[in-house]
């Protein structure tokens, strides 16, 4: 204690850059809860900081206190100066580490900010701590890992949770695509995580089938548009965005998607009645919904669906051209 105690010092607080120095495991975060603990109650926990060859200051754990620090216009940071205590990179990595598991539950990128650090600093520390971390397999290690080569705007939404484990594995998983464009455009339409996934495996498939780079049509005109059309808000330009896909990957199953439709719209249903094709029409049932209220209004939905004189051809749109 008293060897710690002998390390205590007032640092002035414009020897610290505000950029994260390479012990740093925060991303993503808001000091809003940071600064007000201390304007209530003060600084607590003391930052450990060393200074390099160079002469800079650099934090070892507390950069998001320091930071708070900042914020509430503080001239000094009460610091443990951990200069000549003769510890290792790997020893201050480790102490922060452990200093943040203490305290907090970290974010994706986050987890592969410690994960590539203890690849640097402790690669035979990496297993006993991927528990600790919440991660389930070396699979998602791995994933988390590549975070830090993908762009701010992407590690941002991962950090929030908007792109998911599985979404990057998956563009991780394929080979030669751009990754950065694709989370760009995920963001951009707000997709959620089945639309990520259909949004990935559909641009895949187009691409190979047309023989044309993923970017190289995403950046088509029609698609550049529907970002740009002031008339539709972020989930009608995401679901036009996914019909346009679906369509350009499933050609067929669309036309006759829409011919279906067009044929059951000029039944002249009654209101309530639904009649749907086998799912990708690849069986030979169709299902009838009938909504009613009680046993007289499903009678009379019955007579008139009895009416109908075009219920006997509805069939499968091919059948109907021949095909």
């Amino acid at each position: 204690m008293n060897n710690i105690i002998n390390k205590l010092a007032v640092v002035d607080i414009g020897e610290f850059d505000e950029v994260p120095g390479p012990f740093c495991m925060s991303y993503g975060f808001k000091l809003n809860t940071v600064v007000s603990s201390i304007k209530a109650v003060g600084l607590i926990n003391r930052p450990c900081v060393r200074r390099n060859r160079e002469g800079h200051m650099e934090i070892i754990t507390g950069y998001r206190r320091v930071l708070a620090l900042k914020t509430l216009d503080m001239t000094t940071v009460p610091c443990i100066d951990l200069t000549d205590s003769g510890l290792t990179d790997a020893d201050m990595f480790l102490l922060n580490l452990n200093d943040n598991l203490c305290t907090r539950r970290f974010n994706n990128v986050e987890k592969g900010m410690i994960l590539n650090g203890l690849l640097k600093y402790s690669p035979d520390e990496e297993t006993d701590y991927i528990p600790l971390l919440d991660i389930t397999s070396k699979w998602e290690a791995d994933i988390l890992s590549g975070i830090k080569d993908l762009h701010n705007n992407a590690k941002d939404s991962i950090a929030q949770g908007s792109v998911s484990i599985k979404t990057l594995g998956s563009l991780l998983d394929m080979k030669g695509i751009p990754v950065n464009l694709i989370l760009n455009w995920i963001i951009k339409l707000k997709l959620n995580t089945n639309q990520q996934m259909l949004f990935i495996e559909y641009i895949n498939d187009i691409s190979i089938r047309e023989g044309k780079g993923v970017n190289e049509f995403l950046n088509e005109e029609t698609f550049v548009n529907i970002l740009t059309d002031e008339d539709k808000n972020i989930p009608q330009k995401a679901k036009r965005f996914m019909d346009l896909l679906r369509a350009r990957r499933l050609p067929f199953l669309t036309k006759n998607e829409k011919a279906f439709a067009s044929l059951i719209s000029g039944l002249d249903l009654p209101k309530g009645v639904r009649i749907t094709p086998p799912p990708f029409f690849e069986g030979p049932d169709y299902l009838l919904e009938i909504s009613f209220r009680d046993g007289v209004m499903l009678k009379e939905k019955i007579d008139a669906l009895a009416r109908i004189k075009g219920l006997p051809g509805i069939k499968a749109p091919w059948e109907e051209e021949g095909l």
